[in-house]
Order: structure tokens, then C-alpha cells, then sequence
């Protein structure tokens, strides 16, 4: 049956987490399957959108929509989406709208759908007020297009759409999709598990109140009660938005990744040497003012992810890395990364200047080598003379550079090359490093850098994408204790990186119910003991630094091949039976 498929996430063209992903990862394969009968519409984020949008006028049924619509103060940006394989994409700007009408709405979903949002923040009335004009944008749209429509909602910010339609008595089919739950992720937030919880048959309305997100709990139960098919990413968000919602989703949608998008493994190892030179220059401006350590060969392990210090495992991924430190032989080194933004002021002095000393003088070594090679190449017979002179040039000048570099220095490279701008005794991940003695003394075997920005080019340091760190990575462990889904791991494992993920992600869970096989990607199991836990981690680590190259690259291939399982061109077939079902209810 063909239908016209619009797609509704705050997320749209507006950046915030994994359901940006999500959507743009899977904008090729929608695009090939619906052509001009899909539509994507967001939330107009003045500073995203820039980037993210390549605007032109709206025409035809878009444009006679907009006119069409009856709600005043909302202001429509229409485009190709730039960053989601040119689909069309409509951003609406509500800002004026949210101002005059968000109390009224609130208002009108209490009375019909029991939603109490009295005291509800700023950060639930924006994507409310954004979400029921979209909904009334789409109710407009229905009366210009000559096939039937389907509604597709991500999240709660997005199920004022549902409700608007629900309200309004509409017709138009709906599917909401939910990529974890208001009360799973604000119960675990700050440590606590909810595993225990998950073994209940249901959970009262009242532990929202609890925790102080009674609105956006409520909009997402009533979207999960009021879509025509309602879908969760995973089994793991299946299984809690039946214990939180009351209600099991009718389809799992799992999230995949677009193959066709990734490098192969040819390039993947081209793009790897470059990103080694970036890494190694960095680690040299970083360490060598302090003392020698050879990077070479040198496994990279990483972690990354939003600053969820116990939901992420970032507290299991530093201890592990505590125990690692004492078990690694003498000798053996290894770098571990921290990649987790967090508020930054600016680079602290002391690595700046390190770092322009390194690279002037690396500048100079060059030039002194290039002018070697030429006496060298100019010479009609053996010179040893002239040879010597040069040679001797450049060991006086490398002596220089050590000299300048190595400056008496009583302390330790930093372990953060950042200004935070909050005190750093209030930093969690850097009080857990202190705490494991990882503070990057030349006794240190692990050498850790936690760094507190998004990886990109042009990045004043490490000049790396986050695609580049994942192809230099040796391996990426993501220990998370409440993972919907999980990313991460995934795309490690996409970009030829051994990985580690948990039981208790729903990334993790689909693999082991799956039984699949291939190695490369490690699941480690948080039932245990958390010391017991700690020190598996340090030990599956351990082995594999421990590797011979060919083994890692075995390793690699494995990994890359697991992640090619996931291709959305397989796994679309999932929202399409949402949306065929959609179609199929009264």
C-alpha cells in the first residue's frame, strides 16, 4: 500500500543525542523507500539549523498546509535536510506560539488526557507547545495529499502530535516510538538500579512525582495509550515501558546503522594512519615535557558518551582502569581516553605551550632532515665531511628540543588538558582517576586523558573526528548500567574498533538473544558483584592489549562484520510492519 510517512522528533535537523542518529542514519534507506512521500519535521534550533538544513520556499501541498493552519505566531523554515541524505525537512519555530498558548494547551490535556503539567519546567512547556502546533500542521497537511498518511512520533517530546490528532478526532494513523522512558532513565540516574524494579508487574504514576518528572512521564504514557501502534528500539525498553507505561509496544523497532555510509576496511586503514599522527603528536606535546614514553604500538582505549557518571559505567570503566595499571607488565603501556564533554573555559596554559613548543620545534627537526637529505642527494661522491656537519646539525638541535621541553617540571602531566569551567575537585570522573592513583606519573602504566569536548577538526589539541578516534581505538568499552539501546558500541564496532558493551543494553541483549557469534565485540555481564565486575573488565582489557597485531586485526574484521548485521536496509522492515499495522487498525 503506498502512503505518505511523516516523521516527527524534536531531534530533526536540531541535534541533541542518539535519535539524531538514528534519523539520519536511517534517512538513505527512508528516502529510497518513500521518495517525495516523506516528510521529516523538527524543532527550529536557530544555531543547528544552519548547519543542518539547506532552506528554500515551501510549495505545493507544504506551502497550502502552512496557509492553512490556524494557529498564529509559529514560523516555518522549509529545506532539504543536509545532514540526513537531503530529505525534506520542515522546522517550526514556536517560540511566540509557546508564549500565548502553552498554559491553554496544558489546560486542555489535563482535562482530556490527565496529564498533570501545572509545575512543569521550561525544558517540558517548548517541545509541548512545539509538539501540538506540529500535530496541528499535520492535521492541515492530510487535506492536500491524495493518499492516506502515517504519523511517525519519536519520544515524549514529540507526542503532543499524537494527542493533538487524539483531540482533534483525526483519523491519521499513528506510531510512537519510545528510545528508553522518562521514569527508567530518571530512576536510574545518579546510580540507582532498576533492575529490581523492572521484576515488578507494573509501578505507580506517584514514583514520577518522586522524582519530579510527573509531566513528561504522563505525556508519554498517554502517547503510548493514545498512538494507533505504539514501539520501543529494544527488547530492554520493551520490557521497562511494560513495568513503567503499563503497556507492552506491539513492535520492536531496533536501531541500525547505514552501511553504506561507512568507509571500508582499505579505507578505514588509510584514514587510521593519518589519525595516528594527529594522536602521536598530541600524546608528545602532552607527555614528553614530563619524561619519556614510548606510543608506539601502544594500545588506545577509549570511553565516551554524555556525562552520566553511573548510568554510562564511567565509575566501572575507571576503577577497571585502576586495576589494569597494576597488572600490566613492565614495559607495556596504555592510553586511555575519556571522551565525555562537559563545561570547558579553555585549554590550561601550561599544555598550550607545550603544545606550540612541540609543534615549532618538530618544524625545525623537519626542515633540519629535509636539508640532510639534499646535502646528502647534491654530493657527487661520499662527503662524509659535509654528511657529519649536518648530521651533527640535527642532534644538536634535537638536544635543544629536550632541553626546551624539559624544563624542571614537579609535577605530573595533567590528567585533563582543560580549564573546566566548574572546580575540579567536583568532578566525578576526575576524583575517580585521583581516587585509582591514575594521575599520569611516570609509574603510571595506564596514561589517561580525560578530555571534555566534542571531537572535531579544528579542535585546538587533539584535531580528531570521532570517526578518526574510533579507527585508531584499539577498543571502546562502554559499561553502561541503563542503555535503551546503545550507540556507542555499535559504532565502534562499524569503524573496525574491538568493543565492549553490557547485559544491561539493549545493543547487548539483542546480541546475546541472537546468540550471535563473531567476536570482537565483548558483553560483560553486570549481575555480579560489582568488584567481580571491576576486575573482569581489567582482565577481558588486559587480554586483549596483550594481542599480537594479527589477532587484532582478526578481531577488527569480526567486530566490522557484526556491525554490518545491523544495516538498516534489513532492519527498516520493522517500521514498515509498524506502519502497514497503523494502517491496518480502525
Amino acid at each position: 500500500m503506498q502512503y505518505f510517512l511523516v516523521e516527527i522528533s524534536y531531534e530533526a535537523g536540531n541535534k541533541v543525542g542518539g535519535i539524531w542518529t538514528v534519523l539520519t542514519s536511517k534517512s538513505r534507506v527512508m528516502k529510497a523507500k518513500f521518495g517525495d512521500n516523506y516528510l521529516a519535521i523538527g524543532f527550529y534550533n536557530p544555531s543547528q539549523a544552519a548547519i543542518e538544513m539547506i532552506e528554500e520556499e515551501p510549495s505545493g501541498y507544504i506551502l497550502n498546509a502552512i496557509k492553512d493552519m490556524q494557529l498564529p505566531g509559529i514560523k516555518f523554515h522549509y529545506g532539504s535536510w543536509a545532514q540526513g541524505n537531503n530529505v525534506k525537512l520542515l522546522l517550526l519555530d514556536t517560540s511566540e506560539f509557546k508564549q500565548n498558548n502553552v498554559n491553554q494547551i496544558k489546560g486542555m490535556f489535563w482535562d482530556k488526557f490527565k496529564i498533570d503539567s501545572l509545575n512543569a519546567p521550561e525544558d517540558y512547556n517548548e517541545p509541548l507547545a512545539w509538539s501540538y502546533a506540529v500535530g496541528a500542521f499535520v492535521e492541515s497537511l492530510a487535506k492536500f495529499i491524495n493518499m492516506k498518511i502515517v504519523c511517525q512520533v519519536h519520544e515524549w517530546l514529540s507526542a503532543g502530535a499524537i494527542l493533538y490528532l487524539k483531540m482533534k478526532n483525526s483519523r491519521i494513523p499513528t506510531v510512537f516510538t519510545i528510545h528508553a522512558t522518562v521514569l527508567g532513565r530518571a530512576i536510574s540516574y545518579g546510580g540507582n538500579d532498576i533492575q529490581a524494579l523492572l521484576k515488578q508487574k507494573s509501578i505507580d504514576d506517584k514514583v514520577a512525582y518522586d522524582y519530579g518528572v510527573q509531566a513528561k512521564h504522563l505525556t508519554e504514557k498517554a502517547g503510548a495509550f493514545n498512538a494507533t501502534v505504539f514501539t520501543a528500539v529494544s527488547e530492554t525498553v520493551a520490557d521497562e515501558a511494560q513495568v513503567m507505561l503499563g503497556k507492552r509496544p506491539d513492535v520492536i523497532t531496533i536501531n541500525g546503522i547505514d552501511i553504506t555510509g561507512l568507509p571500508s576496511m582499505d579505507d578505514l586503514e588509510a584514514m587510521r594512519k593519518t589519525a595516528q599522527d594527529k594522536l602521536y603528536n598530541f600524546l608528545n606535546a602532552y607527555f614528553l615535557p614530563y619524561y619519556d614514553t614510548e606510543w608506539i604500538m601502544s594500545p588506545l582505549i577509549f570511553t565516551s558518551g554524555r556525562y552520566e557518571f553511573y548510568d554510562k559505567g564511567f565509575d566501572l570503566f575507571i576503577d577497571a582502569l585502576g586495576r589494569l595499571d597494576k597488572m600490566l607488565p613492565d614495559g607495556k603501556y596504555v592510553i586511555a581516553l575519556i571522551a565525555v564533554p562537559t563545561g570547558t573555559l579553555s585549554t590550561k596554559n601550561e599544555v598550550a605551550a607545550n603544545y606550540l613548543t612541540y609543534l615549532s620545534v618538530k618544524a625545525q627537526l623537519s626542515r633540519d632532515i629535509k636539508g640532510f637529505e639534499e646535502t646528502a642527494s647534491m654530493l657527487p661522491t661520499a662527503n662524509y665531511s659535509s654528511l657529519d656537519k649536518a648530521y651533527n646539525r640535527i642532534i644538536t638541535d634535537a638536544r635543544l628540543v629536550i632541553s626546551e621541553l624539559r624544563r624542571p617540571r614537579p609535577t605530573n602531566p595533567p590528567i585533563c588538558p582543560f580549564v573546566l569551567s566548574y572546580p575540579e575537585e567536583n568532578d566525578q570522573i576526575l576524583s575517580a582517576l585521583k581516587r585509582n592513583g591514575l594521575v599520569n606519573s611516570k609509574d603510571n602504566k595506564v596514561k589517561v586523558i580525560f578530555y571534555p569536548k566534542y571531537l572535531m577538526i579544528g579542535d585546538e589539541l587533539l584535531n580528531l573526528t570521532y570517526n578518526e578516534l574510533l579507527s585508531i581505538s584499539t577498543a571502546g568499552v562502554f559499561l553502561s548500567k541503563y542503555e535503551p539501546f546503545g550507540y556507542t558500541p555499535l559504532e565502534a564496532a562499524a569503524y573496525g574498533s574491538l568493543s565492549f558493551t553490557t547485559d544491561r543494553s539493549g545493543f547487548g541483549k539483542y546480541l546475546q538473544t541472537y546468540k550471535f557469534t563473531n567476536q570482537g565485540i565483548f558483553i560483560e555481564s553486570l549481575g555480579d558483584e560489582r568488584d567481580n565486575v571491576v576486575k573482569k573488565v581489567a582482565y577481558d582489557i588486559l587480554q586483549i592489549v596483550s594481542l599480537e597485531q594479527d589477532d587484532i586485526f582478526a578481531l577488527r574484521t569480526s567486530a566490522r562484520k557484526t556491525a554490518e548485521l545491523f544495516d538498516w536496509e534489513g532492519l527498516i522492515t520493522n517500521y514498515l510492519q509498524a506502519y502497514e499495522l497503523a494502517l491496518s487498525r480502525p
